[in-house]
């Protein structure tokens, strides 16, 4: 049975399962992206929108997303069939490619379809092989916790992020897979979240990033045609440029909101400050996780900002 840090709120702080966190501690959570609920509200022109994440949602329609939300399991799970995002696709001037789009492979994989679901097999670090929703708009990929345990994944500290959704903030585990295959399109060093919500995976932007990709639902066939950004220094261990900022910028927000009530708090409150102190530590150790990861995937300092 795979280990988990222990449970802490979204700045460090230890806390108890069930325990209400407090609202400002709620509110440094809300900029991380959600996984275990699809959140939907309509616009005031009639447009439907959709969200993995309850903090992405305009504060004027988020009580409504929040009472409409999809729990994974219940109904259909909405998908998002979009190309890759055009900022990914299009090369800078004077930077070539290492190969030519019609020198790359193409793979075309059949998914099961279920309503607005699309399912595919993904094969694990070359040992297990599991069902994983198609989800373009999840920046990583989402391991379900049956998943990581068939893995032997030791995730005692490991690097955490926190995602909050219409009931509370989750915490939950960052790991790097070495491996994920789907119908012959490998990418390897991959990173992905370990949730204890989710039976079913989300296949998502930490691997769909190296491929141009197209999915047909009608047809129920994805294809794709590795993207060639990784050999372009585009892509480096399965994240772009903002993404690796929006990871270092996360912990810093954290950092700061620890800092600035260590600055507010009673300077009798003792045993408080010692918490926040400890929390400080914590996001430090957090900041020294990420930053290997970054040097492992050769990360350039200005992707860290």
């Amino acid at each position: 049975m795979p280990r988990h840090p222990q449970d802490s709120s979204p700045i460090g702080l230890p806390v108890r399962r069930n325990r209400i966190i407090p609202f400002f501690v709620l509110c440094v959570a809300m900029a991380l992206p959600a996984s275990s609920e699809i959140f939907k509200w309509k616009d005031e022109a009639g447009r439907l929108h959709f969200a993995q994440d309850l903090g992405q949602v305009p504060a004027r329609y988020r009580s409504q997303a929040a009472s409409g939300a999809i729990k994974e399991g219940e109904g259909n799970v909405v998908q998002r069939y979009e190309p890759s995002p055009a900022s990914l696709r299009t090369r800078r001037p004077g930077r070539a490619s290492p190969a030519s789009p019609g020198s790359r492979p193409v793979y075309r994989v059949r998914v099961q379809k279920t309503g607005s679901t699309m399912k595919v097999n993904v094969r694990l670090n070359d040992r297990v092989t599991a069902p994983f929703y198609i989800d373009t708009g999840a920046s990583d990929v989402l391991l379900p916790a049956w998943v990581a345990k068939e893995l032997e994944l030791d995730l005692e500290g490991a690097r955490t992020a926190y995602y909050g959704t219409a009931n509370g903030v989750v915490q939950q585990s960052l790991v790097t897979l070495d491996s994920v295959d789907l119908g012959g399109a490998r990418v390897e060093h991959v990173p992905a979240s370990v949730s204890e919500t989710m039976s079913v995976g989300l296949l998502g932007l930490s691997f769909f990033n190296h491929f141009e990709y197209r999915v047909d639902p009608g047809g129920g066939v994805v294809t794709l045609r590795p993207n060639g950004l990784v050999e372009a220094g585009r892509i480096r261990g399965g994240r772009s440029e903002d993404q690796w900022k929006a990871e270092f910028a996360r912990l810093a927000q954290r950092r700061r909101a620890v800092e600035s009530m260590l600055e507010e708090i009673n300077p009798n409150w003792a045993r408080r400050r010692s918490e926040l102190n400890e929390a400080l530590e914590e996001l430090d150790r957090q900041r020294r996780l990420l930053e290997g990861e970054a040097d492992d995937a050769r990360v350039p300092m200005q992707w860290r900002d």
